[in-house]
């Protein structure tokens, strides 16, 4: 099981790509891999183990580079299942945020430290550097209770230190919307986008001041089936979502956990996620349809979004049912098209 990959592209232009894999989530043998997409070849190295918990699960990687080179892996811990806690849905609650380090862009990789020992404590997107300079990672927080992760929230952790120290500033409304995906589509403008715990849609919020304050989340036009997303910012200012394009609520209220990930589409926005006019699926998977046919379909989830130096877009996910991760590379323009240009004459009932 291969799951919740990242992306990252290292000073010399080669790609990380972080997962977790094992047995299944939540299990003692579940660590997290790392490959190398190296420039000078243009093939992925051998999978690299570099956690090694035997009495956790670590998963959800975020990688990010310093200034000086260094590259953090961040990801949340949790105690894994058959260690004495009673698990009634899963025990995401016990997690903390761990760190590995890398000095030589990825090839070798500390022993982990303790970033923040808040329990209960995840993330799935990686430190963000906003143009200020200040470093935001999105994170949040899981409790013991029978919500089934309803009653998760969202916070930011701030730092303006080069991550030395951190302060928490809370997302508020967000119980239930998780996996903040954030960009700066101005200096000190942010967007964070959210998955639903309600598998309704994807939910956006703002930041007009450097990610000091934030506005109560609300739900944008793309469906979402209670899995994560990935975001990025496009060299043209439009914002992309990629997702699964599917929802199985209409209304904010009930969790739901739909088995169903059948799919990967990418959207894009002109208009910092007020409409998202063009859409085009990314991994058509098998192709059922219809509510009734959805569970033949394998899934094809938890997509992460980088764009590198060039200005193209990467896309990276956990491919048919967590088999393996995959990658692809992309432009704008292939999911834009071009307008038609159509003689006056066209007879298109028009």
């Amino acid at each position: 099981s291969n799951h919740a990959p990242t992306l990252l592209e290292v000073h010399d232009g080669d790609i990380l790509c972080a997962w977790f894999g094992g047995s299944d989530e939540g299990n003692a043998d579940i660590a997290l891999w790392v490959s190398r997409l190296e420039l000078a070849t243009g093939e992925w190295t051998a999978a690299l183990q570099v956690t090694f918990d035997s009495g956790r699960s670590d998963q959800n990687p975020g990688l990010f580079q310093c200034d000086d080179g260094e590259i953090w892996l961040i990801y949340p811990s949790q105690v894994a299942r058959g260690q004495g806690i009673p698990e009634t849905f899963n025990l995401q609650y016990t997690a903390v945020l761990k760190r590995v380090r890398s000095t030589d862009g990825g090839r070798t990789w500390s022993e982990p430290d303790t970033m923040f020992d808040q329990v209960g404590s995840f993330v799935r997107q990686p430190i963000q550097r906003l143009q200020s300079g200040r470093l935001v990672l999105p994170q949040w927080l899981c409790f013991d209770d029978d919500t089934r992760n309803g009653s998760d929230i969202s916070i930011m952790q701030i730092s303006d230190d080069k991550g030395e120290t951190w302060r928490r500033v809370d997302i508020p409304d967000s119980e239930g919307l998780v996996h903040a995906s954030i960009v700066e589509t101005r200096a000190g403008h942010l967007l964070a986008f959210f998955r639903s715990r309600f598998a309704d849609r994807v939910y956006m919020a703002v930041s007009e001041d450097d990610a000091e304050t934030w506005s109560s989340p609300n739900p944008t036009e793309l469906p979402n089936n209670n899995s994560s997303i990935g975001v990025a910012l496009l060299p043209s200012g439009n914002v992309a979502v990629i997702h699964n394009d599917i929802s199985f609520n209409s209304v904010h209220r009930n969790v739901f956990w739909p088995y169903e990930r059948p799919s990967v589409t990418v959207s894009i926005s002109p208009n910092e996620g007020r409409s998202f006019p063009w859409r085009r699926v990314l991994e058509p998977g098998d192709g059922f349809s219809g509510y009734g046919n959805l569970r033949a379909n394998r899934r094809h989830e938890y997509p992460a979004a980088m764009v590198d130096s060039a200005g193209r877009l990467h896309a990276t996910y956990a491919y048919n049912s967590r088999v393996c991760i995959k990658h692809t590379v992309l432009d704008e323009l292939w999911v834009t098209g071009r307008a038609q240009d159509l003689p006056p004459d066209c007879g298109l009932w028009s």
